[in-house]
């Protein structure tokens, strides 16, 4: 079996991207994608299940994978899983990652509603294993689902405080208004 469901641990979003129209992937396609955190010992469970089915299903002479879907961060400490799926369907109709609140009661957020860091919840899907070349082999964690038990409204911070200096719009007249 090359594919399993599966579920996070609860943990911290980073770079959730579950409404609208997702983002842009380095291949240019738009996906669906969010990063789900916690610490080391309470991801075990699933990053010892990744690694089963990457060991029982890996392709024949395969060594290293390029990617599980998970990797342990900078800090040695927290474990950050990577789950993504495309914005549409190989028909071409539209896909949608189906969102629960802290109660498991199914919600549409507005398609505006970005989901910012520091939101907890978990998230589900499919762990496949691929093979792309012997340059890129490896498990893929396919986006299902999310349930948000803390939702932080990402909020874009452009506010600074006034300092010393030779710039000021005043100054410069037409050119620089300010809004």
């Amino acid at each position: 079996m090359s594919k399993q469901s599966f579920k996070t641990p609860k943990g911290k979003f980073r770079w959730a991207f579950i409404t609208g129209e997702g983002r842009k992937n380095l291949n240019g396609e738009m996906e669906y994608t969010i990063n789900v955190e916690m610490p080391e010992d309470e991801a075990k469970p699933l990053t010892d299940a990744i690694d089963a089915l990457w060991e029982e299903n890996k392709p024949k002479g395969a060594k290293a994978p390029k990617s599980l879907g998970y990797k342990l961060l900078d800090d040695g400490e927290t474990v950050s899983f990577n789950l993504k799926t495309k914005t549409t369907y190989p028909s071409g109709d539209k896909k949608f990652i189906r969102i629960y609140d802290a109660k498991a009661r199914p919600v549409n957020l507005d398609v505006n509603t970005r989901v910012g860091n520091e939101s907890e919840g978990r998230a589900s899907g499919v762990m496949a294993v691929y093979d792309a070349g012997v340059a890129a082999r490896g498990v893929t964690l396919y986006l299902d689902a999310v349930q948000i038990t803390k939702l932080v409204k990402f909020e874009p911070d452009s506010s600074f405080d006034a300092e010393d200096g030779d710039f000021s719009a005043e100054d410069e007249g037409e050119f620089a208004v300010p809004f």
